[in-house]
């Protein structure tokens, strides 16, 4: 396939250098006004390839590094011909062949690079749009546009987010929003199932529903008789090396599930206190004649779980997960008045289950399980996936990176720390949406984190503008630069304007001084 260029003129630039099939090095056409994430055309002998630029240089042939003289400098630029001497170059990426990417949406990277002095040409609207378009039907939802072609539609493959995805950016850089466009889209557009573990109740809060008629916020709620004793021990913050305090409460949590399945418990847990003193109970029971002090021990850590979780402990709870989770719904679980020991037991609760019901549902051919493919979004990751400490949600959303793409369950980590999230299940993420980060520990370890981000690519994150972002992985057909549609949804992620506040705090107490001062 021969280069479209008739709606792009001139060319843009010429190869120069030593190029190679994915990567070439370009001088751009002192007429043409190149920038970061364009997509340029170039023939090779195998046809038409496109590609994006990543890096962009700009200098002049009298100004040269070794210039140390102000002097010096003010007379070169005072040269009548000094403009003229100008260069930009910058490398760009070739992605895909065109022909195949236009006729069925595949991705063929060339295999022999671009001619030295190839004349190289901008990618026309046109071009664009089939090449990002095209073959896409259903499952495909819009993200924004281009962000050096406002004309240009950018959608990612739905079917591909259970390949999971790393939503990335430093604090204000557009995450909240980047959510809230998935879910507005994919809810409410698809008639998809997600569920947002909401740390901060930047959703819960939200001006309307994020999906009209598809949203359920929901309480930070666990049925006690659901819960595994993984989670039970987590809530109870028992340490590593208590092993007399786990063996006695691992003892008294199978009892009282063996009790409750054979019916002997009916109608003796009706509140979160009923479910814990039955549990001191067993515990009591359970316990030898030497374990005085670790019985001890334990009943106080039960005790903890009533001070610090009574709220979270809801025996009134549905059991049933599609009755909490419900298909075809934005489920939005407000963890706002959880602490992290809470939160991380309420996430992976729901990260295990969800997993477990939708396997069983593979298996038993439809009949049991939870019936539909979901969506889950776990809100500061860095918090609840960390790096270096060992947290349920870390195993079960590492479970749910290896095995949740069989069984329809994919995991979107959202986080302004990425250095501190787990690697193992940071690197699993096959789709990425990074928008601005500054800090050079957080680009390095996304990168490492990331096959596609190339170091070009890296080093345009700083500069990002809010709401721009790259976009990678098997989602998209090429690598982008994207403007993130505005969600039409107000978050709560937006910063507080505390001097208004101020104003109107300080106004009410003027108010009131009035008034006592009339009556006085």
């Amino acid at each position: 396939m021969k280069c479209p260029v008739g709606e792009t003129g001139g060319p843009a630039g010429w190869i120069i250098g030593e190029a190679t099939p994915l990567r070439s090095t370009v001088l751009f056409n002192p007429q043409s006004t190149p920038r970061t994430g364009m997509y340029l055309l170039v023939e090779t002998p195998e046809g038409c390839a496109l590609g994006v630029v990543e890096r962009i240089y700009t200098g002049n042939l009298l100004i040269q590094d070794r210039i140390r003289d102000a002097e010096d400098l003010q007379s070169l630029s005072q040269y009548p011909d000094f403009k003229n001497r100008n260069y930009t170059y910058g490398s760009v990426q070739w992605v895909s062949l065109l022909d195949p990417l236009v006729r069925s949406g595949t991705v063929r990277t060339p295999s022999m690079p671009p001619p030295p002095a190839g004349e190289v040409y901008a990618a026309g609207t046109s071009v664009l749009k089939q090449a990002l378009t095209s073959g896409s039907g259903r499952g495909w939802v819009r993200l924004g546009t281009l962000a050096s072609n406002s004309s240009v539609e950018f959608s990612i493959n739905v079917n591909r987010l259970t390949r999971h995805l790393a939503i990335l950016a430093v604090t204000g850089g557009g995450k909240s929003n980047t959510v809230c466009v998935l879910a507005h889209r994919i809810v409410g557009g698809l008639s998809g199932t997600m569920v947002i573990f909401d740390i901060h109740g930047e959703y819960a809060g939200a001006s309307s529903p994020i999906a009209p008629g598809r949203t359920r916020v929901k309480q930070a709620k666990i049925n006690p008789l659901a819960l595994s004793f993984s989670e039970l021990r987590r809530l109870a913050r028992i340490p590593e090396n208590a092993h007399n305090q786990e063996r006695i409460l691992r003892q008294a949590y199978a009892q009282l599930m063996e009790d409750y399945r054979k019916g002997k418990l009916a109608g003796q847990i009706s509140s979160a206190t009923d479910y814990l003193n039955l549990l001191k109970k067993y515990a009591r029971s359970n316990a030898g004649q030497k374990s005085g002090e670790s019985l001890n021990g334990l009943l106080n850590r039960i005790q903890d779980i009533e001070d610090y979780y009574l709220d979270v402990l809801d025996p009134m709870a549905p059991i049933s997960l599609d009755k909490y989770v419900e298909p075809g719904m934005l489920n939005i679980i407000d963890l706002s008045d959880v602490d992290e020991y809470g939160a991380d037991a309420v996430v992976s609760h729901y990260l295990r289950r969800l997993l477990e019901e939708r396997k069983r549902w593979r298996i038993t051919g439809g009949e049991k399980g939870y019936p539909v493919p979901i969506i889950t979004v776990v809100e500061e990751a860095h918090v609840l996936i960390p790096r270096e400490e060992d947290t349920l949600t870390r195993y079960w959303a590492g479970r749910i990176a290896r095995e949740g793409r069989k069984f329809g369950v994919g995991l979107v980590l959202v986080s302004q720390r990425p250095k501190n999230v787990d690697q193992d299940v940071l690197s699993q993420t096959n789709n990425k949406i990074i928008l601005r980060i500054v800090e050079p520990q957080d680009q390095r370890y996304v990168q490492a984190a990331s096959e596609q981000l190339s170091e070009d690519l890296m080093s345009l994150l700083p500069g990002l503008n809010p709401g721009e972002a790259i976009v990678i992985g098997s989602m998209t057909r090429i690598p982008a630069m994207v403007k993130i549609d505005l969600c039409p949804v107000k978050t709560g992620g937006a910063d507080i304007d505390v001097v208004s506040e101020w104003a109107r705090y300080s106004s009410s107490r003027r108010d009131v001084q009035d008034m006592i001062d009339e009556l006085a």
